[in-house]
Protein backbone atom coordinates (compact mmCIF):
# COMPACT_ATOMS: atom_id res chain seq x y z
CA UNK A 1 0.00 0.00 0.00
CA UNK A 2 3.06 2.14 0.76
CA UNK A 3 3.98 1.70 -2.90
CA UNK A 4 0.63 3.28 -3.83
CA UNK A 5 -1.46 -0.29 -4.83
CA UNK A 6 -4.78 0.98 -3.26
CA UNK A 7 -6.98 -1.69 -5.11
CA UNK A 8 -7.62 -5.38 -3.45
CA UNK A 9 -7.38 -6.67 -6.76
CA UNK A 10 -4.38 -4.96 -7.73
CA UNK A 11 -2.80 -5.79 -3.96
CA UNK A 12 -3.57 -9.70 -4.45
CA UNK A 13 -1.78 -10.09 -7.60
CA UNK A 14 1.42 -8.01 -6.49
CA UNK A 15 1.50 -10.19 -3.66
CA UNK A 16 0.11 -13.42 -4.38
CA UNK A 17 -2.44 -13.51 -1.57
CA UNK A 18 -4.65 -16.46 -1.58
CA UNK A 19 -2.91 -18.55 -4.18
CA UNK A 20 -1.55 -20.69 -1.59
CA UNK A 21 -3.55 -23.90 0.11
CA UNK A 22 -6.26 -21.34 1.33
CA UNK A 23 -7.20 -20.30 -1.98
CA UNK A 24 -8.12 -17.10 -0.61
CA UNK A 25 -10.29 -18.59 2.05
CA UNK A 26 -8.77 -16.79 4.82
CA UNK A 27 -6.31 -13.87 3.20
CA UNK A 28 -9.13 -13.23 0.76
CA UNK A 29 -11.83 -12.11 3.45
CA UNK A 30 -8.95 -10.04 5.53
CA UNK A 31 -6.72 -8.31 2.78
CA UNK A 32 -10.33 -6.07 1.58
CA UNK A 33 -10.85 -5.32 5.61
CA UNK A 34 -7.21 -4.15 6.39
CA UNK A 35 -7.06 -2.11 3.06
CA UNK A 36 -10.22 0.11 3.87
CA UNK A 37 -8.72 0.10 7.71
CA UNK A 38 -5.71 1.40 6.20
CA UNK A 39 -7.69 4.12 4.45
CA UNK A 40 -5.55 2.78 1.60
CA UNK A 41 -8.51 2.77 -1.06
CA UNK A 42 -10.22 5.39 -2.22
CA UNK A 43 -13.23 3.35 -2.23
CA UNK A 44 -15.38 3.84 1.47
CA UNK A 45 -16.59 0.14 1.28
CA UNK A 46 -14.48 -2.81 1.30
CA UNK A 47 -13.81 -4.16 -2.14
CA UNK A 48 -13.54 -8.09 -1.81
CA UNK A 49 -11.56 -9.77 -4.75
CA UNK A 50 -13.15 -12.19 -7.08
CA UNK A 51 -13.56 -15.58 -7.02
CA UNK A 52 -12.13 -17.93 -9.07
CA UNK A 53 -12.08 -21.35 -9.63
CA UNK A 54 -11.63 -23.77 -7.34
CA UNK A 55 -14.73 -21.68 -6.26
CA UNK A 56 -14.81 -22.56 -2.77
CA UNK A 57 -11.67 -22.36 -0.86
CA UNK A 58 -10.67 -25.22 1.83
CA UNK A 59 -12.52 -24.84 4.84
CA UNK A 60 -10.37 -24.32 8.45
CA UNK A 61 -12.01 -27.52 9.58
CA UNK A 62 -10.08 -29.11 7.15
CA UNK A 63 -6.40 -27.83 7.92
CA UNK A 64 -7.42 -28.85 11.78
CA UNK A 65 -7.36 -32.44 10.68
CA UNK A 66 -10.38 -35.09 10.58
CA UNK A 67 -9.64 -38.63 11.04
CA UNK A 68 -9.81 -39.66 6.92
CA UNK A 69 -9.19 -43.31 6.23
CA UNK A 70 -7.76 -43.49 2.92
CA UNK A 71 -8.55 -46.86 1.73
CA UNK A 72 -8.53 -48.39 -1.41
CA UNK A 73 -11.79 -50.78 -2.43
CA UNK A 74 -12.04 -53.63 -5.03
CA UNK A 75 -14.93 -53.63 -7.57
CA UNK A 76 -16.50 -56.25 -5.45
CA UNK A 77 -16.44 -54.45 -2.09
CA UNK A 78 -20.18 -53.12 -1.92
CA UNK A 79 -21.68 -56.84 -3.02
CA UNK A 80 -19.32 -58.73 -0.61
CA UNK A 81 -21.08 -56.61 1.97
CA UNK A 82 -24.10 -57.10 0.73
CA UNK A 83 -23.35 -60.83 0.87
CA UNK A 84 -22.15 -61.07 4.42
CA UNK A 85 -18.44 -60.35 4.14
CA UNK A 86 -16.33 -59.14 7.29
CA UNK A 87 -14.46 -56.13 5.92
CA UNK A 88 -11.01 -55.31 7.30
CA UNK A 89 -8.56 -52.85 6.24
CA UNK A 90 -5.41 -54.87 4.99
CA UNK A 91 -2.53 -52.58 4.04
CA UNK A 92 -4.43 -50.13 1.53
CA UNK A 93 -7.26 -52.07 1.06
CA UNK A 94 -10.52 -52.89 2.32
CA UNK A 95 -10.87 -56.88 2.07
CA UNK A 96 -13.14 -59.59 3.32
CA UNK A 97 -12.02 -61.11 6.07
CA UNK A 98 -14.70 -63.77 6.45
CA UNK A 99 -17.63 -64.48 5.52
CA UNK A 100 -20.47 -64.91 8.70
CA UNK A 101 -19.70 -65.45 12.35
CA UNK A 102 -16.93 -67.88 12.46
CA UNK A 103 -13.62 -66.60 12.95
CA UNK A 104 -12.30 -69.89 11.56
CA UNK A 105 -14.25 -69.63 8.53
CA UNK A 106 -14.70 -73.74 8.59
CA UNK A 107 -17.16 -74.14 5.77
CA UNK A 108 -15.45 -71.34 3.73
CA UNK A 109 -12.58 -73.68 3.53
CA UNK A 110 -14.48 -76.72 3.15
CA UNK A 111 -16.34 -75.19 0.64
CA UNK A 112 -13.09 -75.07 -1.09
CA UNK A 113 -11.62 -77.98 -0.16
CA UNK A 114 -14.76 -80.71 -1.09
CA UNK A 115 -16.81 -78.26 -3.80
CA UNK A 116 -15.93 -74.58 -5.12
CA UNK A 117 -15.17 -71.01 -3.80
CA UNK A 118 -15.33 -67.83 -4.82
CA UNK A 119 -12.13 -65.35 -4.10
CA UNK A 120 -11.95 -61.28 -4.77
CA UNK A 121 -8.32 -60.99 -5.12
CA UNK A 122 -8.12 -57.46 -7.27
CA UNK A 123 -5.49 -56.17 -4.76
CA UNK A 124 -2.87 -58.26 -6.44
CA UNK A 125 -0.44 -56.14 -7.91
CA UNK A 126 -1.18 -56.52 -11.88
CA UNK A 127 1.79 -54.76 -14.46
CA UNK A 128 2.22 -55.11 -18.34
CA UNK A 129 6.31 -54.45 -19.12
CA UNK A 130 7.15 -54.51 -22.71
CA UNK A 131 9.57 -52.60 -25.28
CA UNK A 132 13.05 -54.11 -26.69
CA UNK A 133 14.65 -53.97 -23.57
CA UNK A 134 12.03 -55.40 -21.16
CA UNK A 135 13.83 -58.75 -20.28
CA UNK A 136 16.66 -57.29 -19.35
CA UNK A 137 14.65 -55.10 -16.98
CA UNK A 138 13.31 -58.51 -15.68
CA UNK A 139 16.11 -60.00 -15.25
CA UNK A 140 17.80 -57.20 -13.07
CA UNK A 141 15.05 -57.20 -10.78
CA UNK A 142 13.86 -60.85 -10.12
CA UNK A 143 16.43 -63.12 -8.96
CA UNK A 144 15.38 -66.47 -11.69
CA UNK A 145 16.21 -66.48 -15.34
CA UNK A 146 12.87 -64.84 -16.93
CA UNK A 147 14.85 -65.74 -19.98
CA UNK A 148 12.97 -69.50 -19.65
CA UNK A 149 10.09 -68.13 -19.37
CA UNK A 150 7.51 -69.94 -22.19
CA UNK A 151 4.98 -68.13 -23.79
CA UNK A 152 1.87 -68.18 -21.64
CA UNK A 153 3.16 -70.41 -19.37
CA UNK A 154 3.21 -68.81 -15.59
CA UNK A 155 6.50 -68.91 -13.99
CA UNK A 156 6.69 -68.16 -10.16
CA UNK A 157 9.51 -65.37 -9.27
CA UNK A 158 10.66 -63.41 -6.25
CA UNK A 159 12.34 -60.23 -6.25
CA UNK A 160 14.97 -59.54 -3.45
CA UNK A 161 16.96 -56.23 -2.07
CA UNK A 162 20.53 -55.52 -1.83
CA UNK A 163 20.42 -57.56 1.29
CA UNK A 164 18.95 -60.80 -0.35
CA UNK A 165 15.53 -60.13 1.66
CA UNK A 166 12.76 -61.51 -0.15
CA UNK A 167 10.65 -58.15 -0.51
CA UNK A 168 7.84 -59.85 -3.54
CA UNK A 169 6.72 -62.86 -5.14
CA UNK A 170 4.52 -63.51 -8.15
CA UNK A 171 4.10 -64.24 -11.16
CA UNK A 172 5.75 -63.80 -14.83
CA UNK A 173 4.22 -64.63 -18.39
CA UNK A 174 5.32 -64.07 -21.32
CA UNK A 175 2.47 -62.94 -24.01
CA UNK A 176 4.50 -62.22 -26.95
CA UNK A 177 8.12 -61.02 -28.41
CA UNK A 178 9.74 -58.36 -25.70
CA UNK A 179 6.08 -58.64 -23.64
CA UNK A 180 4.82 -59.69 -20.11
CA UNK A 181 2.50 -59.25 -17.86
CA UNK A 182 3.54 -59.83 -14.24
CA UNK A 183 1.53 -59.96 -10.98
CA UNK A 184 3.32 -58.78 -6.93
CA UNK A 185 1.79 -59.28 -4.03
CA UNK A 186 -1.04 -56.50 -2.80
CA UNK A 187 1.68 -54.39 -0.18
CA UNK A 188 4.19 -54.45 -3.08
CA UNK A 189 2.20 -53.05 -6.05
CA UNK A 190 2.36 -49.57 -5.20
CA UNK A 191 5.98 -49.53 -5.43
CA UNK A 192 6.40 -51.76 -7.95
CA UNK A 193 7.06 -49.31 -10.83
CA UNK A 194 9.51 -47.30 -8.81
CA UNK A 195 11.62 -50.24 -8.00
CA UNK A 196 12.11 -51.43 -11.82
CA UNK A 197 12.64 -47.39 -12.83
CA UNK A 198 15.61 -46.93 -9.53
CA UNK A 199 16.89 -49.82 -10.55
CA UNK A 200 17.31 -49.26 -14.55
CA UNK A 201 18.03 -45.66 -14.27
CA UNK A 202 21.75 -45.61 -15.59
CA UNK A 203 21.42 -48.13 -17.89
CA UNK A 204 19.40 -46.14 -21.02
CA UNK A 205 16.80 -49.09 -21.33
CA UNK A 206 13.80 -48.96 -24.23
CA UNK A 207 10.82 -50.42 -21.85
CA UNK A 208 8.08 -49.50 -20.45
CA UNK A 209 5.89 -50.29 -17.35
CA UNK A 210 2.06 -50.02 -17.37
CA UNK A 211 0.18 -50.32 -13.60
CA UNK A 212 -2.78 -52.22 -13.92
CA UNK A 213 -3.61 -52.70 -10.42
CA UNK A 214 -6.53 -51.02 -10.59
CA UNK A 215 -7.78 -51.41 -13.99
CA UNK A 216 -7.82 -55.11 -13.54
CA UNK A 217 -9.68 -57.18 -10.94
CA UNK A 218 -9.51 -60.99 -10.21
CA UNK A 219 -11.94 -63.69 -9.40
CA UNK A 220 -10.30 -66.86 -8.37
CA UNK A 221 -12.39 -69.85 -8.53
CA UNK A 222 -11.06 -72.83 -6.40
CA UNK A 223 -11.96 -76.52 -5.62
CA UNK A 224 -12.63 -79.36 -7.20
CA UNK A 225 -15.72 -78.02 -9.16
CA UNK A 226 -13.83 -75.06 -10.40
CA UNK A 227 -13.49 -76.46 -13.87
CA UNK A 228 -16.97 -76.91 -14.32
CA UNK A 229 -18.11 -73.39 -13.19
CA UNK A 230 -15.25 -71.78 -16.16
CA UNK A 231 -16.90 -74.19 -18.65
CA UNK A 232 -19.79 -72.88 -17.93
CA UNK A 233 -18.86 -68.97 -18.31
CA UNK A 234 -16.84 -69.48 -21.75
CA UNK A 235 -17.47 -71.27 -24.84
CA UNK A 236 -13.95 -72.17 -25.36
CA UNK A 237 -11.92 -75.04 -24.39
CA UNK A 238 -10.72 -75.22 -21.10
CA UNK A 239 -10.00 -79.13 -20.48
CA UNK A 240 -6.88 -80.15 -18.74
CA UNK A 241 -5.44 -80.99 -22.05
CA UNK A 242 -6.35 -77.90 -23.68
CA UNK A 243 -5.33 -75.44 -20.04
CA UNK A 244 -3.03 -77.46 -18.18
CA UNK A 245 -1.57 -76.64 -14.14
CA UNK A 246 0.48 -73.39 -14.87
CA UNK A 247 -0.61 -72.14 -18.39
CA UNK A 248 -1.98 -68.95 -18.88
CA UNK A 249 -4.74 -68.55 -21.50
CA UNK A 250 -6.51 -65.22 -22.90
CA UNK A 251 -10.16 -66.50 -22.78
CA UNK A 252 -13.94 -64.82 -23.46
CA UNK A 253 -17.03 -64.79 -21.09
CA UNK A 254 -20.05 -65.04 -21.69
CA UNK A 255 -21.13 -61.38 -23.08
CA UNK A 256 -17.86 -60.97 -25.07
CA UNK A 257 -15.69 -60.11 -21.21
CA UNK A 258 -12.20 -60.76 -22.06
CA UNK A 259 -10.37 -62.60 -19.29
CA UNK A 260 -6.63 -63.41 -18.82
CA UNK A 261 -7.21 -66.90 -17.19
CA UNK A 262 -4.10 -67.93 -15.11
CA UNK A 263 -4.22 -71.68 -13.48
CA UNK A 264 -2.61 -71.65 -10.29
CA UNK A 265 -2.54 -73.33 -7.02
CA UNK A 266 -1.95 -71.08 -4.35
CA UNK A 267 -4.42 -73.00 -1.90
CA UNK A 268 -3.86 -76.28 -3.42
CA UNK A 269 -6.58 -76.93 -5.29
CA UNK A 270 -8.12 -76.71 -8.93
CA UNK A 271 -7.60 -73.24 -9.25
CA UNK A 272 -8.37 -70.71 -11.72
CA UNK A 273 -7.72 -67.06 -11.42
CA UNK A 274 -9.31 -64.34 -14.03
CA UNK A 275 -8.27 -61.55 -14.73
CA UNK A 276 -11.26 -58.89 -15.91
CA UNK A 277 -11.50 -55.31 -16.23
CA UNK A 278 -12.57 -53.73 -13.17
CA UNK A 279 -15.98 -52.32 -15.27
CA UNK A 280 -16.79 -55.61 -15.64
CA UNK A 281 -15.64 -57.55 -12.42
CA UNK A 282 -19.16 -57.28 -10.83
CA UNK A 283 -20.60 -58.67 -14.19
CA UNK A 284 -17.86 -61.79 -14.50
CA UNK A 285 -18.88 -62.39 -10.87
CA UNK A 286 -22.55 -62.67 -10.53
CA UNK A 287 -21.49 -65.14 -13.95
CA UNK A 288 -19.27 -67.66 -11.57
CA UNK A 289 -21.98 -67.36 -8.82
CA UNK A 290 -24.60 -68.18 -11.87
CA UNK A 291 -22.46 -71.08 -13.43
CA UNK A 292 -21.67 -72.51 -9.87
CA UNK A 293 -25.13 -72.53 -8.65
CA UNK A 294 -25.34 -75.63 -9.12
CA UNK A 295 -22.60 -76.73 -6.73
CA UNK A 296 -23.83 -74.11 -4.04
CA UNK A 297 -20.68 -72.14 -4.91
CA UNK A 298 -19.47 -69.48 -2.42
CA UNK A 299 -17.36 -66.54 -1.24
CA UNK A 300 -14.37 -67.37 0.84
CA UNK A 301 -12.60 -64.56 2.34
CA UNK A 302 -8.84 -64.05 3.26
CA UNK A 303 -9.01 -65.94 6.72
CA UNK A 304 -9.75 -69.08 4.73
CA UNK A 305 -7.18 -68.45 1.83
CA UNK A 306 -4.31 -67.72 4.81
CA UNK A 307 -5.33 -71.42 6.53
CA UNK A 308 -5.93 -73.02 3.12
CA UNK A 309 -2.44 -72.03 1.66
CA UNK A 310 -0.74 -72.92 4.74
CA UNK A 311 -1.67 -76.27 4.68
CA UNK A 312 0.06 -76.90 1.97
CA UNK A 313 3.04 -74.79 2.92
CA UNK A 314 2.54 -71.55 0.64
CA UNK A 315 4.32 -68.57 2.43
CA UNK A 316 3.12 -64.87 1.98
CA UNK A 317 5.62 -62.43 2.34
CA UNK A 318 5.43 -60.41 5.37
CA UNK A 319 3.61 -63.70 7.46
CA UNK A 320 6.47 -65.98 6.98
CA UNK A 321 9.37 -63.25 6.71
CA UNK A 322 10.59 -60.30 7.85
CA UNK A 323 13.30 -57.67 7.06
CA UNK A 324 16.14 -60.24 7.67
CA UNK A 325 14.45 -63.23 5.89
CA UNK A 326 16.76 -64.00 2.64
CA UNK A 327 15.59 -66.34 0.04
CA UNK A 328 17.28 -69.81 1.36
CA UNK A 329 15.59 -69.14 5.05
CA UNK A 330 12.41 -70.16 3.06
CA UNK A 331 13.41 -72.76 1.28
CA UNK A 332 13.09 -70.83 -2.09
CA UNK A 333 16.65 -71.00 -3.00
CA UNK A 334 15.54 -72.98 -6.29
CA UNK A 335 14.32 -69.43 -7.67
CA UNK A 336 17.77 -67.75 -8.06
CA UNK A 337 19.32 -68.64 -10.86
CA UNK A 338 23.25 -68.40 -10.12
CA UNK A 339 24.53 -68.07 -13.86
CA UNK A 340 23.42 -64.64 -15.04
CA UNK A 341 25.93 -62.48 -13.93
CA UNK A 342 25.49 -59.80 -17.00
CA UNK A 343 21.94 -59.11 -15.50
CA UNK A 344 23.67 -57.48 -12.33
CA UNK A 345 20.69 -58.98 -10.22
CA UNK A 346 19.52 -56.93 -7.29
CA UNK A 347 20.43 -59.13 -4.55
CA UNK A 348 22.70 -61.82 -6.11
CA UNK A 349 25.96 -61.24 -4.19
CA UNK A 350 23.92 -61.28 -0.71
CA UNK A 351 22.12 -64.23 -1.78
CA UNK A 352 25.78 -65.62 -2.45
CA UNK A 353 27.03 -64.66 0.71
CA UNK A 354 24.21 -66.35 2.20
CA UNK A 355 23.75 -69.45 0.57
CA UNK A 356 25.86 -71.51 3.13
CA UNK A 357 25.94 -68.90 6.28
CA UNK A 358 25.44 -70.87 9.64
CA UNK A 359 23.00 -69.41 12.26
CA UNK A 360 20.44 -68.28 9.57
CA UNK A 361 16.58 -68.62 10.78
CA UNK A 362 14.74 -71.31 8.75
CA UNK A 363 11.06 -71.87 7.62
CA UNK A 364 9.86 -75.23 8.78
CA UNK A 365 6.14 -76.57 9.41
CA UNK A 366 5.01 -78.17 12.96
CA UNK A 367 2.42 -80.16 14.26
CA UNK A 368 1.12 -79.65 18.00
CA UNK A 369 2.05 -82.72 20.29
CA UNK A 370 -1.47 -82.50 21.99
CA UNK A 371 -3.86 -81.59 19.11
CA UNK A 372 -7.26 -80.79 21.37
CA UNK A 373 -5.28 -77.83 22.70
CA UNK A 374 -5.90 -75.86 19.21
CA UNK A 375 -3.27 -74.33 17.22
CA UNK A 376 -0.65 -71.38 18.99
CA UNK A 377 -1.07 -67.62 18.34
CA UNK A 378 0.52 -66.35 15.42
CA UNK A 379 3.82 -64.93 16.86
CA UNK A 380 4.38 -66.82 19.43
CA UNK A 381 8.44 -67.39 20.54
CA UNK A 382 9.54 -70.52 20.34
CA UNK A 383 11.63 -71.36 23.63
CA UNK A 384 14.41 -73.66 23.75
CA UNK A 385 16.54 -72.32 26.84
CA UNK A 386 16.25 -69.25 25.29
CA UNK A 387 14.19 -67.85 22.34
CA UNK A 388 14.96 -69.75 19.62
CA UNK A 389 12.79 -67.97 17.10
CA UNK A 390 8.57 -67.67 16.39
CA UNK A 391 5.70 -69.05 14.95
CA UNK A 392 4.56 -67.61 11.54
CA UNK A 393 1.02 -68.52 11.12
CA UNK A 394 -0.98 -71.55 12.77
CA UNK A 395 -4.23 -72.56 12.44
CA UNK A 396 -6.67 -75.66 12.87
CA UNK A 397 -6.30 -77.81 9.39
CA UNK A 398 -10.12 -79.16 9.02
CA UNK A 399 -8.97 -80.99 6.43
CA UNK A 400 -6.49 -83.18 8.47
CA UNK A 401 -8.44 -82.74 11.91
CA UNK A 402 -5.45 -81.18 13.65
CA UNK A 403 -3.60 -77.76 14.59
CA UNK A 404 -0.49 -77.14 12.02
CA UNK A 405 1.63 -74.60 11.71
CA UNK A 406 4.82 -72.66 9.90
CA UNK A 407 7.59 -71.22 12.12
CA UNK A 408 11.07 -69.63 11.49
CA UNK A 409 13.59 -71.09 13.95
CA UNK A 410 17.16 -71.15 14.51
CA UNK A 411 18.72 -73.81 11.41
CA UNK A 412 20.00 -76.73 14.75
CA UNK A 413 15.99 -76.81 15.20
CA UNK A 414 15.22 -77.23 11.68
CA UNK A 415 15.02 -80.88 11.30
CA UNK A 416 12.56 -83.05 11.01
CA UNK A 417 11.22 -84.62 14.59
CA UNK A 418 12.68 -81.67 16.62
CA UNK A 419 10.89 -80.80 19.60
CA UNK A 420 9.43 -77.09 19.51
CA UNK A 421 8.54 -75.38 22.97
CA UNK A 422 5.99 -72.87 22.42
CA UNK A 423 5.15 -70.08 24.89
CA UNK A 424 2.26 -68.19 25.05
CA UNK A 425 0.29 -65.90 27.13
CA UNK A 426 -2.12 -66.94 29.45
CA UNK A 427 -0.50 -70.79 29.85
CA UNK A 428 0.86 -70.08 32.79
CA UNK A 429 4.20 -69.63 32.25
CA UNK A 430 4.23 -73.28 30.56
CA UNK A 431 5.35 -74.21 27.06
CA UNK A 432 3.03 -75.83 24.92
CA UNK A 433 5.08 -78.57 22.31
CA UNK A 434 5.01 -78.87 18.72
CA UNK A 435 7.08 -81.52 16.36
CA UNK A 436 9.06 -80.30 12.99
CA UNK A 437 6.63 -82.13 10.47
CA UNK A 438 7.40 -82.04 6.98
CA UNK A 439 5.60 -79.63 4.38
CA UNK A 440 3.47 -79.32 2.76
CA UNK A 441 0.89 -81.18 5.37
CA UNK A 442 -1.76 -81.38 2.95
CA UNK A 443 -1.86 -82.93 -0.29
CA UNK A 444 2.08 -83.17 -0.66
CA UNK A 445 2.05 -84.74 -4.26
CA UNK A 446 0.31 -81.61 -5.70
CA UNK A 447 -2.49 -84.05 -7.64
CA UNK A 448 -5.26 -81.86 -6.31
CA UNK A 449 -4.09 -78.63 -8.17
CA UNK A 450 -3.17 -80.77 -11.16
CA UNK A 451 -6.73 -82.49 -11.77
Amino acid sequence: MAQGFDVPELIKRFTAIGTGPGQGGIPGHNLPLLVAAGQASPASDPMPTTVRPPLVAAPIAAYAGGRHDMAKRTPMHDAQVAAGGRMERVGEWFRARRFGTDPGAAAEIMAVRTNVGLLDASTLGKFRVFGPDALKALQRVYVGDMARTRPFRTTYAAMCNEDGCVIDDGVVIRTGDNDFYITTSTGRAAQTVEWFRYHTRYDGWDYHIVNLTDAHGVINIAGPNARKVLEAMTADDVANTAFPFAACRDLTLAGGIPARAMRLGFVGELSYELHVPASCMETAWRMAEAAGAPFGIAPFGLEAQNTLRMEKGHVILGSESEQRTVLHDLGLGFLWCRTKPEAKTVGALALRDTADQPGRLKLVGFKMETPGDGPPRDGSPVVNGRIRGYVCTARHSHALGEPVGMALVEEELARGGTRLGIYEDGCGGRLRYGTVAPMPFYDPEGTRMRI
